[in-house]
């Protein structure tokens, strides 16, 4: 991993593509039975993690602007289904900050778009780097994935899929 002038780092195709692959096998692996099977998509700097709706999932972003990775749980179907999952986490979201961590935020970006998210510092993208984030992401889903499934919220914009 280079290093540029502004000390940024440099992270090449192939180590970012190590690294997302690194986090869907821990999470084929570490999590519970009933949330393996989940469809996911990396491209360039992030990834997406979802089961019936990919425009509600899980997202691991690095960000290299500001030197951090996210990994969050994004709701972009609109912005009614946003509104109701926004309204599902943020009836619960003490006990979400006790179980994730008191630094997860819950906000609505846009009209249609909203995240519970967490960034931290983008350390490294090597095999450590990439277990912590892995674990992370499988903590997220394990608190948060029930959640989405008992909230219910019908489809909006992806029902034309």
């Amino acid at each position: 991993m280079a290093v540029t002038g502004d000390t940024r780092q440099v992270i090449g195709v192939a180590a970012r593509r190590r690294f997302f692959t690194a986090i869907v096998k821990h999470l084929r692996e570490a999590l519970p039975e009933g949330h393996r099977r989940f469809a996911h998509r990396g491209d360039f700097n992030l990834m997406k993690i979802w089961w019936d709706n990919p425009r509600v999932h899980f997202e691991v972003v690095i960000d290299r602007q500001i030197d951090r990775i996210e990994v969050g749980l994004h709701f972009e179907d609109g912005p009614v289904s946003t509104l109701a999952y926004l309204r599902a986490l943020d009836a619960l979201v003490v006990e979400l900050k006790h179980e994730l961590g008191h630094h997860v935020e819950l906000e609505r970006w846009t009209a249609s778009w909203g995240r519970l998210y967490e960034l931290t510092p983008l350390e490294s993208i090597d095999e450590k780097g990439g277990k912590r984030v892995a674990s992370r992401v499988e903590r997220f889903i394990v608190a948060l994935q029930p959640i989405v499934i008992a909230a219910a919220v019908p489809p909006e914009r992806s029902a034309g899929r």
